[in-house]
């Protein structure tokens, strides 16, 4: 079905939100959005809902992003999940997930692990390091690995949608607080999003215990991203996130 909105409208309407909240126009911030794939949100992503999702963030990638583009993750279980898929950018940003995610990425339907995606995050925008991999060669020959890869650092939003309970708690919380211990400037925004009946306890514990940490939960997902453009700002725009913005 062709997408049924006007991103740029969505973008000036996002920034009339921010103008409002008191965020300048000169503020940017590198924009993430963590997509799961766990076997749990099947339905979701083959049905179009989280295409549609992708599309409403599109807008903040326009307006707070220097490059005007969002980064894609998607995650299951384990290390080997945390995968990026790329960006997405109003010009493409119809049926995302179906067209690019569904089926095709590493993990798909499988188990909920947190830590590993928001450790890519970290290493992609520089707030860690990234030990590089040894080519055959080197490897063959025994030779030293190389350094550890170290990007630029860059100022972070990481939107976190999910639809359950994670099974690496501890890990999890041991990388958000070495992130706040550090200094880093990221901001995680976890989405809760499930119609049934889970409660979310984990996410909840974080979002009060770590200062750029919040939390929005969602529990009918097509009525969410069915709202209005300010309706949809008004739900993500949390007081905590809008104070880390005006930093």
């Amino acid at each position: 079905m062709p997408l049924q909105l006007d991103l740029t409208k969505s973008a000036r309407a996002l920034r009339v939100s921010l103008d409002k909240a008191g965020v300048g126009a000169d503020v940017k911030a590198e924009l993430i959005l963590d997509i799961d794939v766990s076997g749990s949100f099947e339905h979701e992503h083959e049905e179009g809902t989280t295409s549609r999702l992708v599309a409403r963030l599109v807008p903040w990638g326009m307006v707070l992003d220097p490059d005007r583009a969002v980064d894609v993750f998607t995650f299951s279980h384990g290390a080997g999940t945390a995968h990026h898929v790329g960006t997405v950018t109003e010009r493409d940003a119809e049926g995302f997930v179906l067209k690019r995610i569904v089926e095709r990425v590493p993990g798909w339907k499988g188990g909920t692990d947190y830590s590993y995606v928001l450790e890519r995050n970290l290493q992609h925008f520089g707030w860690l390091s990234r030990p590089e991999q040894a080519g055959w060669l080197s490897r063959f020959l025994g030779l030293a690995p190389k350094a550890d890869v170290v990007r630029p650092k860059k100022r972070s939003i990481v939107i976190f949608i999910t639809d359950g309970e994670n099974s690496d708690a501890a890990r999890t919380e041991d990388i958000l607080r070495a992130s706040e211990a550090r200094g880093d400037e990221v901001y995680f925004l976890f989405m809760g999003a499930c119609e049934h009946d889970v409660d979310f306890k984990f996410l909840r514990r974080i979002a009060d215990r770590y200062k750029n940490t919040g939390l929005v939960i969602i529990r009918d997902l097509d009525a969410f991203v069915d709202l209005s453009d300010d309706e949809l700002n008004g739900k993500l725009l949390v007081p905590e996130l809008v104070d880390w913005l005006r930093k």
